[in-house]
């Protein structure tokens, strides 16, 4: 996988490498008001705060946004925040995905009905358009949209008004928009699969939420939030995992972003049993992400030293060789970021930042 942004450094197995089991406050304590409590989006690596300044910067706009990133990157869960942090949190958050519901049901399911408008119509009903009055209505996965909904969708978001199938009147809605989607919606608009005009109604305003893999110093925290979680949904005794296996985790490259690690976690906590501490063993399902076949098992060592000294390098020549403030973003104490130097020079790393540190 790439870099790592903030390093494993910002970790607490970093600072503690004695230690093989790794509790559950150990990789990030319980209650320390980060964003993961605020707007449910764990982490503290530079592409979350980037991404929270972002929020914070989008969020009183009644423009309209577009959510682009990867499956399972949290898009949702960004729609979410952004609604929080607006002017209309009091108010309705409705999610809509146009990829889980047929599209004979999605004019209906958007714009609402008029009783007798279709077989089964058998009273009026309100849209979701109507339900977000004065909130937030998202729409997910944009990109499966079929070209009528796309119309009357441009329409809406144009006028500010609906009409419900089979009614011949029009209603007054006010509801910020916020879309998603995983695809290239530009190159959607040039294939001709995307109305040109809805895609730039829609993409006034811009969020891009990072693939796990350019956020792996979040790894730590996110592993700790989602096995929290899991032991108080499935009731399992969940204490923490070892060192080695925070390691096989730093090592696979996460296609399928947090859904994909919240998947591995649930199915190795399973597999723990009794004593609740995941090890290498329980991640099986990752296969060997670390060295290749016939590969020495100084391997995956070697590649997590790697990382950590790209980390610190970059850290460092953040804060201008600064040892205090590079260790202080790092999240190890001047002391514990001189020894982390002083060994990898002594090493002779070929990864070793440069300079005229210790």
């Amino acid at each position: 996988m790439g870099a790592i942004e903030e390093g494993w450094a910002t970790a607490a197995w970093a600072r503690g490498e004695d230690a093989d089991v790794l509790e559950l406050d150990a990789l990030a304590p319980e209650g320390t008001g980060t964003s993961a409590e605020t707007l449910g989006i764990v982490g503290q690596s530079a592409a979350v705060r980037a991404l929270s300044a972002r929020l914070d910067l989008l969020a009183r706009s009644h423009a309209t946004v577009l959510i682009r990133g990867e499956t399972g990157t949290g898009k949702e869960l960004v729609a979410r925040a952004l609604h929080r942090l607006s002017p209309r949190a009091t108010r309705a958050f409705l999610p809509h995905n146009f990829a889980s519901i047929p599209d004979t049901l999605v004019e209906s399911e958007l714009f609402g009905h008029a009783r007798g408008a279709f077989t089964g119509a058998h009273a009026d009903r309100a849209g979701l358009f109507e339900q977000a009055q004065g909130g937030t209505l998202f729409l997910d996965e944009i990109g499966d949209a079929s070209p009528g909904v796309q119309s009357r969708l441009l329409r809406v978001i144009q006028e500010g008004e609906i009409r419900r199938l089979g009614d011949a009147r029009s209603r007054r809605v006010d509801v910020r928009v916020v879309a998603a989607t995983h695809r290239n919606l530009a190159e959607a608009v040039r294939a001709g699969r995307f109305r040109e005009d809805l895609y730039y109604r829609l993409h006034v305003l811009d969020i891009d939420v990072p693939p796990l893999r350019e956020r792996s110093a979040d790894l730590p925290s996110l592993a700790a939030h989602l096995l929290r979680r899991i032991r108080t949904r499935d009731g399992l005794e969940v204490r923490g995992m070892t060192r080695g296996a925070l390691r096989r985790l730093a090592a696979h490259p996460w296609p399928g972003n947090v859904r994909e690690l919240e998947s591995v976690l649930t199915r190795a906590t399973h597999a723990a049993g009794a004593g609740g501490v995941l090890t290498t063993s329980d991640l099986g399902v990752l296969g060997p992400a670390a060295p290749a076949r016939g590969a020495p098992p100084e391997a995956l060592r070697e590649r997590t030293r790697a990382f950590e000294a790209d980390a610190i390098d970059r850290a460092l020549r953040r804060h201008g060789g600064n040892r205090t403030r590079a260790a202080r973003e790092l999240g190890i104490t001047r002391q514990g970021l001189w020894k982390k130097l002083r060994r990898l020079r002594a090493e002779g790393h070929p990864h070793a930042p440069e300079g005229d540190w210790p």
